[in-house]
């Protein structure tokens, strides 16, 4: 494997790239975290040169629009719900934390409005209310503008549609301006670096969104890897826990192809990651024995399902897969679960959206 640093730059992300592809001859790509990366490799680079991507924590409904539309050509997986379902688990999580009226700092890309977006009309629909809403743009010396605007209207908690760099500056100045200590935050500000530059207390009346891991056997192999290799939790920073699978189904997919003979190029790879994975199969898990068995029927010729540290991965027809939410909050060292927030609770607010 070759990796690479996008800088969260989509013009470093797109000139990276076109270098693996065209130079090193990559066929797939473990995909970025962000979505405003995501969005220039898919239109400008992946999809044209028939280079399947996985990305880890990309969220945006925006590709699952492009996915419908035929533009992503069924190249484009992500192992972590879209928008469209974590944004309304975040507005059930922020109304179970009681508060009432939000406050939204959102960055001014897809991703940042389809969240805010979604997350609005679910809040609504729950019988919340929305102070304001301000946009950003990144990589700002200061946000004080932004801020002074969004902490109008008396909101009892702010919404923060951010990544961790700007998300501390953010967190600054709205405490140093006075505004509330309720907080809620999307999947991908889950990272202790932010906590570690904004202060625990600053954040103890703060909820943080992210994909439930179920705690299946993969995840407990790996649980222990991490920490044996890196001294790091799993669970402890945006996109581990879906960056791992992400690898996994590339990975094996790549070996499933060498296996049955056929080219590892992206439409093949795309294939073999949705036969991999199931509904049929037997089950293969994580780590060098889960990785062994699963070779040895392939090798048989037999179907396997993974199921990855994420959980049970099932794709639907736009490369999305769906699931359970942890509400979680940040005590002595750790992101802990407080509430789980299931598929059916996230469906019922959706119902509740639709009028139905």
């Amino acid at each position: 494997y070759d990796v690479r640093d996008s800088q969260t730059q989509p013009s470093v992300a797109v000139d990276a790239a076109q270098k693996l592809i065209d130079i090193d001859g990559v066929t797939s790509i473990v995909g970025p975290i962000s979505s405003g990366i995501t969005g220039p490799l898919l239109t400008s680079v992946t999809v044209d040169k028939g280079v399947v991507m996985i990305v880890t924590a990309s969220t945006s409904s925006t590709f699952t629009q492009m996915s419908r539309e035929g533009k992503t050509k069924g190249l484009f997986f992500r192992t972590l719900p879209a928008d469209s379902l974590q944004a309304v688990a975040t507005a059930k999580m922020a109304h179970d934390a009681g508060f009432r009226k939000v406050a939204i700092i959102h960055l001014n890309n897809d991703w940042g409005k389809n969240n805010q977006s979604e997350f609005i009309s679910a809040f609504k629909a729950l019988g919340g209310d929305i102070a304001n809403v301000v946009s950003f743009n990144p990589d700002q010396p200061s946000y004080r503008s932004e801020v002074n605007k969004a902490m109008e209207g008396s909101p009892d908690a702010l919404y923060l549609l951010s990544q961790p760099q700007d998300g501390a500056k953010q967190m600054r100045d709205w405490i140093g301006f006075g505004g509330p200590k309720g907080f809620v935050f999307p999947q991908g500000m889950n990272d202790p670096a932010f906590v570690g530059v904004v202060g625990e207390e600053a954040i103890k009346n703060g909820w943080f969104i992210s994909p439930a891991s179920p705690k299946t056997p993969s995840y407990q192999t790996v649980a222990a890897d991490f920490q044996a290799c890196c001294e790091l939790t799993i669970d402890g920073g945006p996109g581990r826990t879906s960056g791992y699978d992400s690898g996994v189904l590339l990975a094996l997919a790549h070996v499933a192809a060498d296996i049955k003979g056929i080219k590892a190029t992206g439409a093949n790879l795309a294939m073999l990651v949705r036969e991999i994975t199931g509904p049929q199969g037997e089950l293969v898990h994580a780590g060098v024995k889960g990785f062994e068995a699963a070779i040895k029927l392939l090798q048989q010729g037999k179907d396997i399902a993974y199921v990855g540290v994420t959980g049970p991965i099932q794709f639907d027809k736009y490369g999305d897969v769906s699931g359970a939410f942890s509400a979680q909050q940040y005590r002595d060292g750790a992101f802990k679960e407080m509430k789980s927030i299931s598929l059916e609770d996230v469906n019922k607010v959706i119902g509740m959206v639709q009028g139905s």
